[in-house]
Order: C-alpha cells, then sequence, then structure tokens
C-alpha cells in the first residue's frame, strides 16, 4: 500500500490549523466518513510516525446529519 493516493488531497498541518482557525476554540471536532451515508467519528490520538502525522479513529457515533453531507459536498 503506497503512501500517495492518486488524485488525494495532501493536507500539511499547517493547512489544517488554518482551515480550524475560523472555528470557535471550543467546537468539538469529528470525522465524517464514507460520503453516501456519512457517519461520524471521534477525533483519537494524534502521533507522528514516517514523517507524517496520524490521526487516530476515536470510535464511530453513529450516522451523521444530512447537512454535513451538504456542507462537505457529498452530493
Amino acid at each position: 500500500m503506497g503512501r500517495h493516493r492518486r488524485g488525494a488531497r495532501e493536507v500539511t498541518v499547517a493547512d489544517l490549523i488554518d482551515e480550524l482557525r475560523r472555528y470557535e476554540p471550543g467546537m468539538e471536532v469529528r470525522l465524517a466518513i464514507q460520503p453516501r451515508m456519512p457517519q461520524e467519528h471521534g477525533i483519537g490520538p494524534v502521533a507522528e510516525a514516517d514523517g507524517i502525522v496520524w490521526i487516530g479513529d476515536g470510535g464511530a457515533r453513529g450516522y451523521a446529519p444530512e447537512e454535513v453531507r451538504e456542507s462537505l459536498g457529498w452530493l
């Protein structure tokens, strides 16, 4: 399994920090996966290995609201 996937957007720590600055610092963070039926996952541990920062899965929380799908452009 390769590190880079065709068409995948590479995101740096600086990119992620810049995106998150738009939001209130006290807001919770979730990970949305599966565009057709978005599921909500918590954020787990954060670590560095092989020159990459990894964000671990904090566990499934159920399905994300429909507005999440629309906000992410997963139409």
